[in-house]
Protein backbone atom coordinates (compact mmCIF):
# COMPACT_ATOMS: atom_id res chain seq x y z
CA UNK A 1 0.00 0.00 0.00
CA UNK A 2 1.22 3.49 -0.83
CA UNK A 3 0.50 6.64 1.18
CA UNK A 4 -1.91 8.87 -0.81
CA UNK A 5 -0.32 12.02 0.61
CA UNK A 6 3.42 11.48 0.09
CA UNK A 7 3.63 8.30 -2.02
CA UNK A 8 5.77 6.35 0.50
CA UNK A 9 5.37 2.57 0.16
CA UNK A 10 4.33 1.08 3.50
CA UNK A 11 6.04 -1.90 5.08
CA UNK A 12 2.74 -3.74 5.63
CA UNK A 13 -0.90 -3.29 4.73
CA UNK A 14 -1.76 -3.20 8.43
CA UNK A 15 0.10 0.08 9.05
CA UNK A 16 -2.11 2.66 10.71
CA UNK A 17 0.05 5.71 9.95
CA UNK A 18 2.48 6.60 7.17
CA UNK A 19 6.10 6.17 8.25
CA UNK A 20 7.21 9.30 6.38
CA UNK A 21 4.47 11.94 6.77
CA UNK A 22 2.26 10.47 9.54
CA UNK A 23 -0.92 10.39 7.43
CA UNK A 24 -3.64 8.20 8.96
CA UNK A 25 -3.98 5.13 6.73
CA UNK A 26 -6.96 3.46 8.48
CA UNK A 27 -9.46 5.08 6.11
CA UNK A 28 -7.33 4.11 3.11
CA UNK A 29 -7.28 0.49 4.26
CA UNK A 30 -11.09 0.63 4.61
CA UNK A 31 -11.44 1.94 1.07
CA UNK A 32 -9.15 -0.78 -0.26
CA UNK A 33 -11.20 -3.52 1.41
CA UNK A 34 -14.46 -2.19 -0.12
CA UNK A 35 -12.94 -1.77 -3.57
CA UNK A 36 -12.83 2.02 -3.41
CA UNK A 37 -16.49 2.50 -2.50
CA UNK A 38 -17.16 4.51 0.66
CA UNK A 39 -19.15 2.85 3.42
CA UNK A 40 -22.91 3.36 3.30
CA UNK A 41 -23.04 4.76 6.82
CA UNK A 42 -19.97 6.56 8.05
CA UNK A 43 -19.16 5.30 11.51
CA UNK A 44 -17.29 7.55 13.90
CA UNK A 45 -14.06 6.20 15.34
CA UNK A 46 -15.35 6.50 18.88
CA UNK A 47 -19.01 6.84 19.73
CA UNK A 48 -19.80 9.28 22.48
CA UNK A 49 -21.43 7.07 25.10
CA UNK A 50 -22.09 8.85 28.37
CA UNK A 51 -20.71 7.03 31.35
CA UNK A 52 -23.35 5.88 33.85
CA UNK A 53 -23.45 8.03 36.95
CA UNK A 54 -21.56 6.61 39.90
CA UNK A 55 -23.27 6.05 43.26
CA UNK A 56 -21.15 8.87 44.67
CA UNK A 57 -22.45 11.30 42.07
CA UNK A 58 -26.06 10.19 42.49
CA UNK A 59 -25.82 10.61 46.27
CA UNK A 60 -24.23 14.04 45.96
CA UNK A 61 -26.98 15.14 43.55
CA UNK A 62 -29.71 13.91 45.89
CA UNK A 63 -28.06 15.66 48.83
CA UNK A 64 -27.83 18.92 46.87
CA UNK A 65 -31.47 18.71 45.85
CA UNK A 66 -32.58 18.11 49.44
CA UNK A 67 -30.49 21.04 50.68
CA UNK A 68 -31.94 23.32 48.01
CA UNK A 69 -35.47 22.17 48.82
CA UNK A 70 -34.85 22.77 52.52
CA UNK A 71 -33.48 26.24 51.82
CA UNK A 72 -36.75 27.14 50.05
CA UNK A 73 -38.98 25.35 52.55
CA UNK A 74 -37.66 27.18 55.63
CA UNK A 75 -38.87 30.69 54.67
CA UNK A 76 -41.97 29.34 52.90
CA UNK A 77 -43.12 27.37 55.97
CA UNK A 78 -42.21 30.25 58.29
CA UNK A 79 -44.35 32.64 56.23
CA UNK A 80 -47.15 30.08 56.02
CA UNK A 81 -47.15 29.58 59.80
CA UNK A 82 -47.44 33.37 60.32
CA UNK A 83 -50.26 33.70 57.81
CA UNK A 84 -52.28 30.76 59.08
CA UNK A 85 -51.40 31.37 62.73
CA UNK A 86 -50.32 27.79 63.29
CA UNK A 87 -47.46 26.48 65.37
CA UNK A 88 -44.10 28.18 64.68
CA UNK A 89 -42.34 24.84 64.78
CA UNK A 90 -43.61 23.99 61.27
CA UNK A 91 -40.62 25.89 59.86
CA UNK A 92 -38.39 23.31 61.53
CA UNK A 93 -39.55 20.85 58.86
CA UNK A 94 -37.55 22.88 56.32
CA UNK A 95 -34.49 22.78 58.60
CA UNK A 96 -34.84 19.00 58.91
CA UNK A 97 -35.00 18.61 55.11
CA UNK A 98 -31.94 20.88 54.72
CA UNK A 99 -29.94 18.93 57.33
CA UNK A 100 -30.97 15.59 55.73
CA UNK A 101 -29.60 16.88 52.41
CA UNK A 102 -26.37 17.97 54.07
CA UNK A 103 -25.88 14.56 55.72
CA UNK A 104 -26.69 12.73 52.45
CA UNK A 105 -24.14 14.87 50.61
CA UNK A 106 -21.44 14.20 53.21
CA UNK A 107 -22.18 10.46 53.20
CA UNK A 108 -21.92 10.32 49.41
CA UNK A 109 -18.63 12.22 49.35
CA UNK A 110 -17.00 10.20 52.13
CA UNK A 111 -18.22 6.63 51.77
CA UNK A 112 -19.60 5.82 48.32
CA UNK A 113 -17.64 4.56 45.31
CA UNK A 114 -16.63 7.18 42.78
CA UNK A 115 -15.94 6.96 39.04
CA UNK A 116 -12.28 6.01 39.50
CA UNK A 117 -13.05 2.67 41.12
CA UNK A 118 -15.66 1.85 38.48
CA UNK A 119 -13.39 2.81 35.60
CA UNK A 120 -11.71 -0.60 35.58
CA UNK A 121 -15.06 -2.35 35.06
CA UNK A 122 -16.14 -0.15 32.14
CA UNK A 123 -16.15 -1.69 28.67
CA UNK A 124 -14.79 0.25 25.68
CA UNK A 125 -17.43 2.12 23.72
CA UNK A 126 -15.86 1.44 20.33
CA UNK A 127 -16.56 -1.92 18.72
CA UNK A 128 -15.30 -2.28 15.12
CA UNK A 129 -17.76 -3.66 12.62
CA UNK A 130 -17.03 -7.19 11.45
CA UNK A 131 -17.24 -6.39 7.74
CA UNK A 132 -14.60 -3.64 7.82
CA UNK A 133 -12.32 -4.97 10.51
CA UNK A 134 -9.04 -6.33 9.11
CA UNK A 135 -7.80 -9.58 10.57
CA UNK A 136 -5.94 -9.01 13.81
CA UNK A 137 -2.23 -8.62 13.26
CA UNK A 138 0.43 -7.97 15.83
CA UNK A 139 0.98 -4.23 15.87
CA UNK A 140 4.44 -2.98 16.63
CA UNK A 141 5.29 0.53 17.69
CA UNK A 142 8.51 0.39 15.66
CA UNK A 143 8.99 -0.47 11.99
CA UNK A 144 10.79 -3.71 11.20
CA UNK A 145 14.60 -3.51 11.30
CA UNK A 146 16.19 -2.54 8.01
CA UNK A 147 19.84 -3.18 8.86
CA UNK A 148 22.11 -5.83 10.33
CA UNK A 149 22.54 -6.04 14.07
CA UNK A 150 25.95 -4.94 15.35
CA UNK A 151 26.97 -8.42 16.49
CA UNK A 152 26.57 -9.74 12.94
CA UNK A 153 28.76 -7.03 11.40
CA UNK A 154 32.11 -8.12 9.99
CA UNK A 155 34.38 -5.52 8.39
CA UNK A 156 35.17 -6.18 4.75
CA UNK A 157 38.40 -8.17 4.30
CA UNK A 158 40.70 -7.00 1.50
CA UNK A 159 41.76 -9.53 -1.11
CA UNK A 160 45.51 -9.65 -0.45
CA UNK A 161 46.30 -11.47 -3.67
CA UNK A 162 45.50 -8.33 -5.62
CA UNK A 163 47.82 -6.04 -3.69
CA UNK A 164 50.98 -5.09 -5.56
CA UNK A 165 54.40 -4.95 -3.97
CA UNK A 166 55.16 -1.54 -2.51
CA UNK A 167 58.67 -0.99 -1.26
CA UNK A 168 59.25 0.63 2.08
CA UNK A 169 60.47 4.19 2.46
CA UNK A 170 63.94 3.12 3.62
CA UNK A 171 64.49 0.55 0.89
CA UNK A 172 65.64 3.12 -1.69
CA UNK A 173 68.21 4.57 0.71
CA UNK A 174 69.52 1.11 1.50
CA UNK A 175 70.06 0.40 -2.19
CA UNK A 176 71.97 3.67 -2.61
CA UNK A 177 74.24 2.79 0.29
CA UNK A 178 74.92 -0.64 -1.21
CA UNK A 179 75.94 0.95 -4.55
CA UNK A 180 78.31 3.42 -2.95
CA UNK A 181 80.92 0.86 -1.76
CA UNK A 182 80.74 -0.88 -5.15
CA UNK A 183 81.48 2.36 -7.01
CA UNK A 184 84.43 3.18 -4.76
CA UNK A 185 85.90 -0.24 -5.40
CA UNK A 186 85.93 0.23 -9.14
Amino acid sequence: MFCPQCGQQQVSDGARFCSRCGFQLAAVAGLLTTGGRPALEPTPAFEAVPAPASPKRKGAQLGGKLMLSGAFLIPALAALSEILRINDEVALLGVIVFMAGLFRLLYALLFEDGPYRRQLQRQPAYQPQAQFAPPPQPVSALPPPQSQPARAYAPPQPDTSELSYRPSVTEGTTKLLEREPDEQAR
